[in-house]
């Protein structure tokens, strides 16, 4: 499809004396529109126009020629049919009369030659006000080369001698009009000039097929054409010249029958035209056509360009004339439209708009008229006509007699469709007045200027936007031109379509733009225009002018004038930028719910849609489009986000560019339109619902007017007078608005309509908050209308977004009106919701009005900001009261009703009770009392160790006044702890106010501008009831271990405890069931119950502790359980919580070592301390068992330290007792026996000499509650702090110090305890200061001493561990007897060195340890069989005789120590000194033979593996030595050093006299 609406349109003149443009014309017109120009500016860069428009006109000579029907009216008439494409787009059938001329053989006399010529136009003297063409084209018809010579050279140079005047004559006003002038010569089939081709000579470029060379034999080498001597004679010489020539060929298919030449007779090589040559010669046309409208053009503008550089230049002259100058600067930008350059003609008229405001704020300014620019005319008559008729129609409306009849036609614009009715709605029209001739004659006002100025920017800027309304316009005009051609004779045209071009949105959004811009321009200058005339017309009238300025009828019809112009244009601006690629949601517009017929229906409007009265004329299409152009719903309406869903069966259209600015541009003109609607509604009375907001929030309005100081009487009595007025809407031509002014429905119909309008488009343009203020204008309309189902809809949309963006003020008044529609639709749920939300925001105003008060207020001045927020009804009883009929509650946050909520950071306690207490200070903002049924407080712990979270009530109801209110909470469960407050909530009915905390300590935010709460200590005072775990002072580490809970009553006289008892350590089994009561006097039931114990009465101050087993899965050094204690006293029931850790592991270790004798077995226990802290062992016994005896030493008299490094070693003796058989038990006998420690560990004696010697720091009564929290702490540091040398150092002074808690920070350990009451201090800084001087006071504390008696012995920890005898099978005794020997002196054994020792290795074994009686049925064999092994160093002893060997004994236990084995060895020396004997060693056999009688009285030796048996030995020469010496008497020894050998060297040597085997005892 074409593109019509991107060009524009020049004008072609032709001359057609023949009759042949009919012909020419069905090839031609579809040739158009010229299409890719190129024109190089003078003084911009290449512009390049995609399509121009040709109107081709004929010229006046060709107007006064005959007609083709006269020319045809000698033949006779005849139907032709043609096949062509038009027939179907014109609907006929293709048989047409064609009338256009004989040929030239016949043509009559009257059109021989060229007509007579046309006197022409008499130019104007300022270019650009007549329209001339471009280009002028002569169509002639040459059949010959006679007729050229005879005829029509003449008739062509005739003509261009009268179009074409001598170059000394051309002028300034030529180059205005200047065009260009072609030649086309039209060929008729079936005439000589149709059998030559386009250029003589032998290679006739046009010749085709085999008449080629036939066409070259019959025109000769020198013959010519018809075209080349056009070309000759009129194209010039020079080789620049241009060729204007061109020549077409009409095919016999085109040209009626009737019109054809009679045959003439083939000739041998004529010439016949192919397709592409007739294509050829139509695109040379249609260069030509282009190369010569753009010469024209560019010659123009050179000359335009030219005097308006001229004329700008005398600018500053007198006698300079704007409207001179703007037809001429308008004569160029009309140039640059014609050609398609629109938007260089846009730029022309912006220049032109900037210079007129220039000229008239420079005569406003110097008071100067004609003398500078021009003058203007004062006003517009057509304003002073419509103001003096709407003035006296009011007049006689109010029955004035000063109206006088007058015989002025009656205005019946509004009764009838006339002229001037359309012009109204269509104010701004270029063609609506003669404004280009009133411009030239100054006789034009500022407000017809402006029209005329804006009307052309207008048409540009749609042109440009390839807006709908300027495609028809321009399709129109085409489509006249193309039925005024020739129908039927040719290929027919495509029939005339609107394009389907896209629009560009963005500069539609610029036409809205600038129009918002004009309204509020020309609205002035309509005002001064009329008041300008009026005070004209009153002083002409002998009044004065100051009384006419003071008219009110006057003001009223300016008003109404002013409202009907500016919204007539909006409205026409709305329908020229109307675009299909809008896509606006459908209209979310309920009926009225009092609106609505008994079927369902909402009745016709009254007032019909704004766009539809635009345009009367074309309404229907109007209609159409506006039904097309909105697709279906996008998506849910409204929303904050913008709906981008796309159409149905296309791309999306919000991704075309310039969309949303389209959008946005045409909503704020519904919104003008709606204003100027509001406007002219007042006046009548008529209000929209805002003006009640402020009466529905209590605010004075009538205290908030402003008054002239300066004139206060005149303003006065001008409101006086105009509010005498009755509302009238003379002056109000747009059929639309006076329409809706008709009634009080119409009013609000349209006033809703404008408004959705205006929400759609913001919705399209994603202006969030435009879309919220169009509904809440929408919102405020249905509740002032009563129609609170449609108001309510709209209030829940749109609420919410002001309370976000801050509009606390207008949220608050549509909260109020929404509530009311609410209350009157019995919605009670969403009436609860909104009133919580109104009292919310009240709240927030409140505090909002505290806080300014507090920042700004100066000594005792009161500013504005003081006044409370008041409402005008009380809504919290009728909340309580509808609230109790909901069946749920109903959750509000705490910061929506109070400013703020102070927790006081000291912990309440009351006397002798064993609970806390919190205050509360809250700050109440609404002036509505609230009646509080329970408050409850949830504190949560700070730290990692405790989950447990604690609620702490009120003890009744509470009512809160407005202002700061106080509200005490208590509880009975007292869980010890750092806390922070987390959670509050108030009970109010079914209305539960709450706040939650989420981070403790919050510093930062909101949060802690409302919510302030110091970190909370909950501590245990000393007299209160309390509960300690302990490890179990006495230990077996064959039966289970024991902790014991210790209970405390305090001042608590108990009836009855209950204790609840779980592991927290993994693996660890609490046998509650067996609880036993260690010490004290307290019933414990034993109603088993897995993990409770129960208990009965206390009295106060007493004590009891109670045991519980436990075993674990896995060894641990620690363990922590889980304890609750609910107990119940005449206060009440109260319960307490602790999760305390204990230390499990031995402070000591026990190794033992045995030695077995024959008779005895020896062992020493090594007793050792298992921590870094030492012990003190008190006691230390082996107690007997049934089988063995035990004995040891004498008692300790004094204790033992042990130290980590400093083990003690204990001795004792272990016999086997003599039991008869007479006296065994049936059982077995109980072998092991039991070592039985007493010790004190010395890190306890440290802890309890620092517990005690705090203790006296708290006998102040003031300080005694805080004992339990302190001395925890305390102790806690100790922990931490002492090393294992302080443990040594005071285990050696007896005395622990205290410098260890030098550098503590004890602030750090009690921050959130709060204050003394007392004192008014801190209570961390007081228990601070206290142990610092403590700890500066005492330097030393000594540990208790300590002396070995029962009382110490009871007071102490002991442990019992099992002692079991190991079993051994056979125990050996050997014993290494030297055979001889001369001499013994004392108890030494002296040796000769390298001499023999007899000697004789003594065994003897008994099995009387063999405690598990070794089974000899087990083998064949019925003895026990063993090796030894005597050995020693190699450069010590060499050993001879039997140093190993293998020996029996019987495996019968009764025949112990009966037997001796004897095996005799012999021992050397090998080196002097005091030799250790030899070792032994002796061992069991693994396999032991067996002797079997074999077969046939052979025998045989089996190897049969031994059982497995145990043996040790008692070697009694271990740690005996043998003194070794020399052999050696006498010795001589020479130290000559001449001797052969050299040095000395032995010369004779004498053994010692001993005896036989040379063993000598001394």
């Amino acid at each position: 499809m074409e593109h019509p609406s991107s060009s524009s349109k020049v004008t072609v003149e032709y001359f057609d004396p023949y009759g042949v443009y009919q012909l020419l014309s069905p090839g031609l017109l579809p040739r158009l529109p010229l299409r890719n120009l190129h024109w190089e500016s003078h003084s911009g860069p290449l512009r390049s126009i995609s399509s121009l428009h040709i109107d081709l006109v004929p010229s006046a000579q060709t107007l006064h020629l005959p007609s083709s029907t006269d020319l045809a009216s000698a033949s006779t008439s005849s139907l032709s049919r043609v096949k062509s494409e038009d027939s179907a787009a014109s609907g006929d059938d293709g048989f047409r009369i064609q009338a256009l001329g004989q040929a030239v053989v016949e043509r009559p006399e009257s059109v021989s030659g060229p007509s007579k010529p046309v006197v022409k136009e008499r130019r104007h003297q300022i270019p650009g006000l007549r329209q001339t063409p471009y280009l002028k084209v002569l169509f002639i018809r040459c059949d010959d080369s006679d007729t050229y010579k005879t005829q029509t050279r003449k008739e062509v140079r005739e003509w261009i001698k009268d179009q074409t005047p001598l170059a000394t004559k051309l002028s300034a006003q030529e180059n205005h009009d200047a065009f260009e002038w072609l030649i086309v010569h039209v060929i008729v089939p079936n005439t000589a000039a149709a059998t030559q081709p386009r250029t003589g000579g032998k290679s006739a470029e046009g010749s085709s097929g085999s008449s080629s060379d036939k066409s070259g034999t019959r025109w000769g080498k020198g013959s010519s054409t018809i075209l080349e001597k056009l070309r000759a004679d009129f194209n010039g010489s020079s080789r620049s010249a241009v060729d204007r020539v061109a020549q077409i060929r009409i095919g016999i298919n085109d040209v009626p029958y009737e019109m054809l030449p009679r045959v003439i007779p083939a000739i041998p090589g004529s010439y016949s035209e192919t397709p592409q040559e007739n294509e050829s010669a139509w695109l040379d046309l249609i260069s030509k056509f282009k190369s010569l409208i753009l010469s024209s053009f560019d010659m123009r503008v050179g000359q335009y360009e030219e005097d308006i550089r001229e004329k700008d230049a005398q600018r500053t002259l007198p006698g300079w004339n704007f409207c001179t100058f703007f037809v001429l600067k308008e004569g160029l930008a009309r140039g640059f439209e014609s050609v398609g350059l629109v938007e260089d003609a846009l730029v022309g008229y912006d220049e032109l708009a900037v210079g007129l405001d220039a000229i008239v704020r420079e005569q406003s300014a110097t008071g100067s008229g004609a003398e500078h620019g021009g003058s203007f005319l004062p006003y517009t008559e057509d304003l002073k006509r419509q103001a003096e008729s709407a003035r006296t129609a009011i007049r006689k409306d109010m029955g004035s007699d000063d109206v006088v009849e007058t015989d002025d036609p009656i205005d019946l614009q509004f009764t009838s469709q006339s002229a001037e009715n359309i012009a109204n709605e269509i104010p701004l029209n270029a063609t609506k007045k003669r404004y280009r001739e009133l411009i030239l004659a100054n006789d034009i006002s500022i407000f017809d200027f402006r029209c005329y100025l804006f009307a052309r920017q207008l048409s540009l800027l749609l042109r440009i936007a390839n807006a709908w309304s300027s495609q028809e316009e321009l399709l129109a005009k085409l489509k006249e031109q193309r039925e005024s051609s020739l129908q039927g004779v040719a290929a027919r045209l495509p029939a005339v379509q609107p394009s389907e071009d896209i629009e560009n949105l963005a500069v539609l959004g610029e036409v809205c733009r600038r129009a918002m811009d004009f309204v509020a321009s020309i609205a002035r200058v309509i005002r001064d225009d009329i008041w300008v005339s009026w005070r004209q017309s009153q002083q002409d009238s002998n009044s004065e002018s100051n009384e006419a300025s003071k008219d009110p009828v006057m003001v009223q019809v300016i008003d109404n004038i002013v409202a009907s112009f500016t919204f007539a244009i909006a409205q026409q601006i709305l329908a020229q930028t109307s675009t299909k690629s809008l896509p606006i949601p459908p209209s979310t517009l309920a009926p009225p719910s009092s609106k609505i017929g008994l079927d369902g229906q909402e009745p016709k409007a009254a007032i019909p849609e704004p766009k539809t009265m635009m345009h009367p004329a074309r309404s229907s299409s109007l209609a159409i489009r506006s039904r097309s152009r909105e697709p279906p719903s996008p998506g849910l309406f409204p929303s904050g986000r913008r709906n981008s869903v796309p159409e149905q069966g296309g791309a999306s259209p919000f991704l075309k560019a310039g969309l949303e600015e389209l959008a946005a541009h045409c909503a704020e003109l519904y919104l003008l339109s709606r204003n100027i609607l509001e406007l002219a509604g007042k006046q009548h009375g008529w209000s929209v619902g805002w003006t009640e907001m402020a009466h529905l929030q209590g605010a004075r309005a009538d205290t908030m007017e402003e008054f002239d100081l300066d004139k206060p009487s005149a303003v006065s009595s001008q409101i006086d007078t105009s509010s005498k007025l009755p509302p009238s809407i003379h002056g109000i031509d747009s059929k639309l608005l006076r329409t809706a002014l008709d009634n009080e429905d119409d009013f609000y119909r349209l006033y809703e309509t404008l408004t959705d309008k205006a929400l759609r488009h913001y919705t399209v343009a994603n202006h969030v908050q435009s879309v919220q203020s169009s509904m809440a204008d929408l919102a405020v309309l249905k509740y002032h209308l009563t129609d609170f189902a449609a108001a309510a809809s709209y209030f829940y949309r749109m609420t919410p977004f002001y309370g976000e963006g801050g509009w606390a003020q207008v949220e608050l008044s549509m909260l109020i009106m929404y509530a009311k529609c609410l209350k009157e639709l019995q919605r009670k749920e969403e009436y609860v919701r909104v009133v919580l939300k109104l009292l919310s925001r009240a709240a927030m105003l409140e505090k909002e009005r505290l806080q300014r008060k507090s920042a700004f207020q100066v000594g005792g001045r009161k500013h504005s900001f003081d006044e409370e927020v008041v409402l005008t009804c009380s809504y919290l009883p009728e909340l309580t009261k509808i609230t109790q009929s909901l069946q749920h509650e109903v959750l509000v946050p705490l910061q929506n009703f109070f400013g703020k909520v102070e927790i006081e950071e000291t912990v309440l306690y009351l006397p002798k009770v064993d609970g806390f207490g919190l205050q509360l200070k809250l700050q109440y903002l609404l002036a509505d009392d609230l009646c509080i049924d329970k408050g409850r407080v949830k504190i949560t712990p700070t730290g990692e160790g405790s989950s447990r979270d604690l609620w702490l009530e009120t003890t009744g109801p509470l009512v809160f006044r407005k202002g700061k209110v106080q509200m005490s909470v208590q509880s009975n469960v007292l869980i010890p702890g750092a806390y922070h407050v987390s959670h509050i909530i108030l009970q109010a009915s079914n209305v539960i106010l709450q706040y939650e905390h989420g981070i403790p300590l919050s510093t930062s935010g909101k949060a802690h501008s409302f919510f302030n709460c110091p970190k909370l200590v909950v501590y245990q005072r000393s007299d209160a009831f309390d509960v300690r775990l302990y490890a179990s002072r006495s230990m077996h580490l064959d039966r289970n271990r024991f902790l014991e809970i210790e209970l405390s009553s305090g001042w608590n006289n108990i009836t009855s405890g209950e204790l609840h008892i779980r592991a927290a350590t993994a693996g660890l089994r609490l046998q509650t069931s067996d609880t036993k009561l260690v010490s004290g006097s307290l019933e414990v039931s034993q109603r088993s119950e897995a993990g409770v114990v129960r208990f009965g009465i206390m009295e106060s101050g007493s004590t009891a502790k109670i045991g519980i087993p436990f075993n674990l899965e896995h060894e641990v050094n620690d363990i922590s359980i889980k304890v609750e204690i609910s107990y119940t006293t005449e206060k009440g029931t109260f319960f307490s919580a602790t999760t305390p850790t204990i230390s499990i592991m031995l402070p000591l270790g026990v190794n033992v070592q045995d030695v077995f004798k024959s008779k005895a077995l020896f062992s020493r226990f090594t007793i050792s301390s298992a921590t870094s802290s030492p012990l003190r062992l008190l006691s230390s016994r082996l107690e007997k068992s049934e089988v063995y005896d035990a004995q040891g030493g004498l008692a300790l008299s004094k204790p033992v330290l042990v130290f980590p490094r400093q083990p003690a070693s204990m001795l004792y003796k272990i016999t086997k007792s003599d039991l008869n058989s007479k006296q065994r038990p049936k059982q077995k006998p109980k072998t092991s026996l039991s070592l039985i420690l007493n010790y004190i560990c010395l890190v306890e004696e440290v802890e309890d000499a620092v517990i005690d010697s705090l203790r006296r720091l708290f006998e102040d009564e003031a300080l005694r509650p805080y004992m339990r929290l302190v001395l925890p702490a305390v102790i806690s540091e100790l922990r931490t702090r002492i090393s294992p040398y302080d443990f040594e150092r005071a285990a050696i002074l007896n005395e622990v110090s205290t410098s260890i808690f030098s550098s503590v920070r004890w602030r750090d350990h009690f921050s959130g305890l709060g204050r003394l009451e007392h004192q008014n201090e801190e209570i961390a800084s007081v228990l601070s200061r206290l142990l610092e001087t403590w700890q500066q006071d005492t330097p030393r504390i000594p540990l208790v001493p300590i002396s070995i008696n029962d009382e110490t012995i009871a007071r102490s920890r002991s442990i019992i561990i099992p002692v079991d005898v190991p079993s051994v099978t056979v125990v050996h005794t050997a014993d290494l007897k030297l055979l001889e020997h001369s001499a013994v002196l004392g108890n030494d054994v002296v040796a000769a060195a390298n001499q023999p020792i007899t000697a004789s290795l003594s065994i003897k074994w008994t099995r009387i340890w063999d405690t598990e009686q070794f089974d000899h049925s087990e083998t064949e064999n019925n003895f026990l069989e063993f090796f030894y092994d005597l050995s020693g160093p190699s450069d010590t002893w060499l050993i001879g005789g039997k140093r190993k060997g293998h020996f029996r004994i019987p495996k019968n236990p009764s025949q112990n120590g009966k037997q001796r084995l004897a095996f005799p060895v012999i021992l050397i020396p090998l080196r002097e000194g005091f030799l250790p004997f030899p070792n032994l060693e002796i061992k069991p056999a693994p396999f032991v033979k067996i002797h079997k009688p074999g077969h046939a009285g052979s025998d045989e030796d089996t190897r049969v593996k031994q059982a497995n048996i145990t043996c040790e030995t008692d070697f009694r020469n271990a740690g005996e030595t043998i003194r070794v010496i020399s052999n050696s008497q006498k010795t001589t020894v020479s130290l000559d050093a001449s001797g052969p050998q050299g040095g000395a060297w032995l010369l004779e040597s004498e053994g010692r006299e001993v005896g036989s085997g040379g063993v000598m005892l001394g």
